[in-house]
């Protein structure tokens, strides 16, 4: 999914939708010359963006951002600024080069780990219910042995 903020209509989109899912998003200034000069880069990025499944996009200019949900506002310290957020949280800032290449590396890396950070938590919760369970086996055992002596 894509979305550009660009009218009150969008606003309400943009805090509806980036509650689920993982998000890039783009908070920029059309005065900016450096959003200006980012601009066809990140242009080319979405453009790659728009047929995977698991990375959302969002554009947000300036003259939006007091009215997005405020867990947003605090994500701008200058224009432009990209982030990676999931379920409405923020993972990270981007750092790198305003490259098309650059913001998809950071968008793939860090919907990777992502992934890789629920599959971990899943098996650590599947480890915990068997650890429970084969201690209450191993007490069931104990328990049988102990009343045939």
């Amino acid at each position: 999914m894509i979305i550009k903020v660009s009218s009150p209509q969008t606003v309400n989109d943009f805090n509806t939708h980036t509650k689920k899912g993982y998000w890039i998003v783009l908070y920029y200034a059309d005065w900016c010359h450096h959003c200006q000069m980012m601009k066809p880069e990140w242009n080319k990025f979405v453009d790659k963006m728009k047929s995977n499944k698991d990375i959302n996009v969002a554009e947000i200019e300036s003259q939006y951002l007091k009215q997005v949900d405020p867990s947003h506002q605090n994500n701008v310290r200058g224009f432009p600024s990209i982030i990676s957020c999931n379920n409405g949280k923020k993972i990270t800032d981007f750092s790198g080069s305003r490259t098309s290449q650059e913001i998809t590396s950071f968008a793939n890396n860090n919907v990777v780990k992502n992934n890789t950070n629920k599959i971990n938590n899943v098996l650590r919760k599947a480890m915990k219910k068997l650890t429970k369970k084969s201690k209450k086996t191993k007490r069931s055992t104990k328990m049988k042995k102990t009343k045939k002596n």
